[in-house]
């Protein structure tokens, strides 16, 4: 049965209102428009508020995860952003222990474990905005004292951070506030 592309275009703009709850379908449309509509596919992710990474992602888990037989509402569960993490480590054997691995860790945790490193306990995100010529700076002194650059940001910049913050002088603070 051939698919109507206009069909499967207003179809994704429909499911791209609730993604959490229709992410594997959407996923699929979206597969379908960008293998055979790509104006199309960019247009969706031009009228939602999905972005281009995301639209991929779910393209990706569509691909990964379709034909493979494991409950729906298992991959519900575990949501989209766990499942574009453990996606690409699929290889037919392994998908239990990958999705059991998913449903009982975060996805910093679970980042860390598919890289073969261990999950940090009580660990702390910082957040931090930087002007263009700021970042260059961080970016700079990262890079020298052990992070690489990738296509998306850096690699192990926290452990880069802390080795340039180990060499700066301490002085004692007056005080320092206690964190609860």
């Amino acid at each position: 049965m051939a698919v109507n592309i206009d069909e499967v275009y207003s179809k994704a703009l429909e499911l791209s209102l609730n993604v959490d709850g229709n992410f594997f379908e959407l996923g699929r449309s979206l597969r379908q428009l960008l293998d055979r509509d790509p104006d199309k596919f960019r247009n969706v992710v031009e009228k939602t508020n999905l972005g281009m990474r995301k639209a991929y992602y779910l393209v990706n888990v569509a691909r990964w995860f379709d034909g493979v037989r494991v409950k729906r509402d298992r991959l519900m569960r575990i949501g989209w952003t766990k499942l574009q993490i453990v996606g690409p480590k699929l290889d037919g054997n392994n998908t239990d222990e990958l999705l059991t691995l998913a449903e009982t860790n975060t996805a910093t945790a679970l980042k860390r474990i598919l890289k073969g490193d261990k999950p940090l306990k009580d660990a702390h995100c910082v957040l931090m905005y930087f002007s263009p010529e700021q970042y260059q700076v961080l970016e700079e002194v990262l890079v020298r004292h052990g992070a690489t650059a990738n296509r998306r940001g850096m690699n192990d910049k926290e452990a880069a951070l802390i080795t340039a913050l180990q060499r700066v002088p301490r002085t004692p603070p007056k005080t320092l506030p206690k964190h609860t």
